[in-house]
């Protein structure tokens, strides 16, 4: 069943448990420098002085609540996204903002606004960018701009999907493009407790999904063949997987999916899947992270589970990041960064064909990096993190003195 234009979906957001207190790093955390087996092939670099651990380095700051980075290697940029309404550039003076939807924008509560950024892969050459945010009505739109050279003219806005939101809480805004060019999105329950909405395992519509669509055929898009449910009475076709609650933010690292999902009472998770296994259901509200949710017991088999859990002790909403393919920080070359919002620390992890190994704590060497939204990489392929109060930080190596 097609959604098309106008679907009930709802996209997913940052945190709606509550912060934990205790004082220890989770069990089975690393504390320092990464313990890696993982057998991915690090760069071929110069020999550096010893590593010692990871700092911050200041780059920015006077957001307003940067909530996305957009990294544009081609034309050597990166775009901030502030919630409240603007894209500008990371190192322009900002005022020079290169989208201003801010009278288009409406918000109550801080899981609304402007929420996702992406441009085309082929840009400039294709010169659409592709935003993602709650209109004066709070519903969801997404929609794409024209570049002309030296902004997104808001002339040329084509809407894409139309997503009604019936609550004021997960609506996500996760927006990137796969390496065969489909423009894949993670969309949240709906919102309220326990899916209030019923939506999680409910294929046909868009609400606890990711959704994946080919915007380079078709008016205004074209479902790629292999979607799982294309055609089908028992799913919508945009549809790629089901069975999430808020998956704020996910990763693209070749052929793999990781996602990362905000629980409700006791865990976040990541689940790392395979671009082509399409279909999955990662359990959401039968399941909470590999725990039967609000319930003694439950039926587990067909769910997929996660491939890592945080449990709420020190948590309250998973910010997903990247996996680290820049050249910077070698001992950090393939590894999945993530954090969390409220405690603010920064955990790393090696993803190497869709495995996680052993967790490093950052948190000894970095300190609470503030009420992070967004963990990526600059156009450079470097490390950035941005935090609600308008902060943006790059991630650097610190090491032995020569």
């Amino acid at each position: 069943m097609r959604i098309g234009v106008l679907v009930t979906a709802v996209v997913a957001v940052l945190a709606l448990a509550g912060c934990g207190s205790a004082e220890e790093p989770d069990a089975g955390v690393i504390v320092g420098p990464p313990r890696t087996t993982s057998t991915t092939t690090l760069p071929d670099l110069p020999e550096v002085p010893a590593f010692i651990g990871l700092a911050v380095e200041d780059v920015a700051g006077g957001f307003s609540e940067p909530v996305a980075i957009a990294p544009v290697p081609s034309v050597d940029e990166t775009f901030v996204v502030e919630r409240t309404g603007r894209i500008v550039p990371l190192y322009g003076d900002g005022s020079d903002a290169v989208l201003d939807l801010t009278e288009a924008i409406g918000w109550e509560m801080n899981e609304q606004g402007l929420l996702g950024f992406a441009v085309h892969p082929r840009f400039p050459s294709d010169p659409r960018g592709f935003a993602v945010y709650t209109d004066l009505d709070f519903d969801l739109q997404v929609v794409s701009f024209e570049w002309d050279g030296s902004v997104f003219d808001r002339s040329t806005e084509q809407r894409v999907l139309e997503v009604p939101q019936p609550h004021k809480y997960h609506q996500g805004g996760g927006i990137l493009f796969g390496p065969t060019g489909y423009l894949w999105m993670s969309f949240g329950d709906g919102g309220g407790i326990g899916d209030r909405y019923e939506n999680g395992q409910d294929a046909t519509t868009l609400q606890g999904t990711i959704v994946r669509i080919d915007i380079d055929h078709g008016e205004p898009y074209a479902i790629p063949p292999d979607n799982p449910w294309l055609g089908s009475e028992e799913g919508a076709d945009e549809v790629w997987a089901i069975g999430l609650r808020n998956p704020w933010r996910f990763a693209i690292d070749g052929d793999w999916l990781l996602i990362a999902d905000v629980g409700q009472y006791e865990a976040e998770e990541v689940n790392v899947v395979g671009i082509s296994d399409a279909a999955l259901n990662f359990g959401w509200p039968i399941m909470e992270a590999d725990d039967c949710f609000d319930a003694p017991s439950c039926v587990a088999a067909g769910f997929t589970p996660p491939n890592l859990i945080v449990p709420h002790n020190r948590a309250c909403a998973i910010i997903g990041g990247p996996v680290y393919r820049g050249t910077a920080i070698p001992e950090l070359h393939g590894h999945y960064l993530y954090g969390d919002h409220c405690v603010g620390w920064l955990r790393s992890a090696p993803h190497d064909a869709g495995e996680l190994g052993s967790v490093s704590d950052w948190e000894g060497d970095l300190g609470s990096l503030g009420r992070i939204t967004s963990i990526d990489v600059d156009h450079r392929g470097e490390l950035l993190v941005a935090n609600l109060d308008g902060d943006i930080v790059r991630i650097v190596a610190e090491r032995d003195e020569p």
